[in-house]
């Protein structure tokens, strides 16, 4: 009887395709279905042979469904894509065809087909259903026709709060950030204890760095939900960043809780921990996001932080080696890998060390080899860790013993160490003897900076700084290891005094720790309208830090990239003054200049930095030649009000150009009148 059907369906196939015989082949068909008792089928099949449809389509339909019925499915496909080839708009050959994948277990060529019969045919899917594809849709990265749905959603039920969140997590995944809040928005308005929606303002407010809305937003969903351990990770993230300490201990400690395989959140519980300087349990959390995940490079950093506190200097090393195997670029691990080694041969004595790490060094097998030891070695005497330095040349040495080089350069290392100690030792010398000489405490502390002693270098120039006359730096506690700024504090505030409380806009390119904004927002741009623009390939976590103890650090555009291309899409004539403290090489400076110009006001004053500063491993690329290059091109645009150290012009208006006048040529001798011509000398 089955053979039976599928010649009978065939037959129905056939005439259709010719045209010929089609009446009878539907009668035939229709008593085969009575007698297999598929009544419904029978009469439909019958009433075609009485009167066939004006649309072959549905005949296609009709007979793919009977294909259907006998789990024919490639059959059945084959005969609904018939369908959809005369009407490919045919809602019920695209439903039918989402049953058929359904079945088949081909999630996507259902989905597909589905959301292709509901665009047809909307009436046939309820908000639920609508909800439920668009779903589907999203888990098939198809935002823009899961937004569809949810939209269709929302139009047959205003108040459904679940289509307007899924609504606002679409646009998200689109980065449609203005019509993902006004979604989650209105979830509020529908559900107003909605943690999700809470939580989602939250990442656009974290977004568009609005650190203390996205923190409140946060706060709100772990109160709604004591259990949602994304709310609690990205609340004590957004405490980190604003460096609430207090309030973020107990939230890093409930992500933990609810994140005990997360590597990421007892990483920030360590790092808090080190931030209030409870040593032991930070090395614990550090431990274990280690454990979980041992290849990310910081982790091993701030657990080496941890490890010099508690003077484990051998601990140390190996720590900061590892940071090093897997990211060598680090330039923040260098001066403290530096301190841990000084400070071990300063115990044990520099021959012990070296023996010590000749006959074990902390590293996988693949670093244990001359040309690490060197790029090692190299890189510490440029952070100006000789003495580390010469432990790395000794190591090379021993693979190398033929390369007396390399016993040279530990020598020179090891000389330059001896002659950095003294100097730092007259400097304290001297200090002593004359305390208020603040210009050595600044040396000094550069000098401890570089060798990795932090916290006395901070101390050292808060010190100095207030001597200098900055008070404010005092009580609002900045954290500046570094300071090349403060000496220049006299010339700006005699150039720049004009622009005290008022709607300024300022430019600085180049920001390191901070200093030099810190300072504009203390004494220069105290209008509440004023506004400082920072361009920096990477702003350091000190100067987020310090820029937050200004208490105007909304005041502040943050800018990342390099300086060139960030000063490209800046808008003209913006800026009332601009500070070029960069890169300092010469064909840097001169473009970062060349950039800068279009950006400043006339009126307004350029200030380049560090005009005599030289660097020896760059031949030709002193700062002043790209200085004196872009003063030559552009000196009848401006006028110098400053050459020192520092360089500071004002920008000219450009003088109007002169009109020229035509004026008749001169003829020797008028044309209309011999009279005129001269008279002849005889002598």
């Amino acid at each position: 009887m089955v053979a039976q059907l599928d010649n009978a369906t065939m037959a129905c196939e056939q005439a259709l395709q010719t045209g010929v015989g089609l009446a009878e082949a539907c009668r035939t068909l229709g008593y085969l279905l009575q007698s297999l008792g598929w009544f419904r089928e029978a009469v439909i099949w019958q009433s075609r042979s009485v009167e066939p449809p004006k649309k072959p389509v549905r005949l296609y339909t009709d007979l793919g469904a009977l294909r259907a019925k006998q789990r024919q499915w490639p059959a059945a496909i084959a005969t609904y894509q018939q369908a959809l080839a005369l009407e490919p708009n045919d809602a019920e050959a695209h439903r039918s065809l989402a049953g058929i994948y359904a079945q088949l277990g081909q999630r996507h060529e259902e989905i597909a087909y589905r959301y292709r019969a509901v665009v047809l045919k909307p009436s046939w899917a309820t908000p639920s259903n609508q909800m439920i594809l668009g779903n589907a849709l999203i888990q098939m990265d198809k935002m823009t026709e899961a937004i569809d749905c949810y939209q269709r959603a929302i139009r047959l039920q205003p108040d459904l709060y679940e289509a307007h969140y899924n609504l606002a997590v679409a646009e998200t995944y689109r980065q449609n950030w203005q019509a993902a809040k006004l979604s989650f928005q209105k979830v509020l308005q529908l559900q107003p204890n909605h943690a999700e929606s809470h939580y989602g303002l939250g990442k656009l407010a974290e977004r568009a760095e609005q650190f203390k809305p996205a923190a409140a937003y946060y706060w709100r969903a772990t109160q709604l939900d004591a259990n949602f351990a994304a709310a609690y990770f990205s609340l004590g993230e957004m405490l980190m960043r604003l460096r609430y300490w207090d309030k973020a201990l107990p939230v890093c400690y409930r992500a933990v809780q609810l994140n005990p395989d997360l590597s990421w959140a007892y990483y920030n519980l360590g790092y808090v921990l080190l931030m209030q300087q409870n040593w032991q349990p930070a090395f614990a959390a550090l431990h274990r996001s280690l454990k979980l995940n041992p290849d990310f490079a910081w982790t091993y950093y701030y657990l080496g932080q941890v490890l010099l506190h508690q003077q484990r200097w051998d601990k140390a090393v190996a720590v900061f080696l590892a940071a090093l195997q897997i990211q060598n670029d680090m330039a923040a691990v260098y001066p403290r890998l530096g301190r841990a080694l000084r400070r071990q041969a300063e115990q044990a004595g520099l021959k012990q060390t070296i023996l010590a790490y000749r006959r074990d060094i902390p590293l996988q097998a693949k670093y244990r080899q001359p040309e690490f030891y060197l790029e090692l070695a190299g890189r510490l005497s440029q952070y100006k860790q000789f003495a580390a330095a010469t432990v790395f040349y000794s190591l090379a040495l021993l693979h190398r013993p033929q390369q007396l080089e390399l016993r040279y350069q530990a020598e020179q290392m090891l000389a330059a160490q001896k002659r950095l100690d003294q100097e730092i030792a007259e400097h304290r010398r001297q200090i002593e003897q004359n305390p208020g000489y603040h210009w050595l405490c600044s040396h000094l502390g550069n000098l401890l900076a570089d060798q990795g002693e932090l916290e006395a270098a901070v101390e050292l120039h808060q010190g100095a700084i207030v001597m200098r006359g900055w008070r404010a730096a005092a009580y609002r506690n900045y954290q500046f290891t570094h300071d090349w700024f403060t000496h220049n504090i006299a010339t700006w505030e005699s150039q720049l005094q004009t622009y005290v409380n008022q709607p300024v806009h300022g430019l600085e390119i180049g920001s390191f720790e901070g200093m030099s904004a810190c300072w504009l927002l203390d004494h220069l741009l105290t209008h509440p309208q004023a506004k400082l623009t920072c361009i920096d390939l990477f702003f350091q976590e000190s100067f987020e830090a310090n820029l937050r103890l200004t208490g105007s650090a909304q005041k502040l555009i943050k800018h990342i990239g390099d300086s060139h291309q960030v000063l490209a899409k800046l808008p003209s004539e913006t800026y009332d003054f601009i500070y070029i403290d960069g890169c300092h090489l010469a064909e840097h400076v001169r473009r970062d200049a060349e950039l800068a110009w279009r950006l400043l006001k006339v009126g307004g004053i350029l200030i380049f930095d560090d005009y005599q500063w030289i660097d020896s491993s760059h031949p030709g690329q002193e700062t002043y030649r790209g200085i004196n290059a872009f003063l030559e091109a552009a000196k009848q645009q401006l006028v110098i009000i400053h050459q020192d150290y520092q360089v500071m012009v004002r920008k000219l208006k450009l003088p109007k150009p002169k009109k020229i006048v035509a004026k008749p040529a001169k003829t020797l001798y008028p044309s209309n009148s011999k009279s005129n011509l001269p008279a002849l000398s005889h002598s």
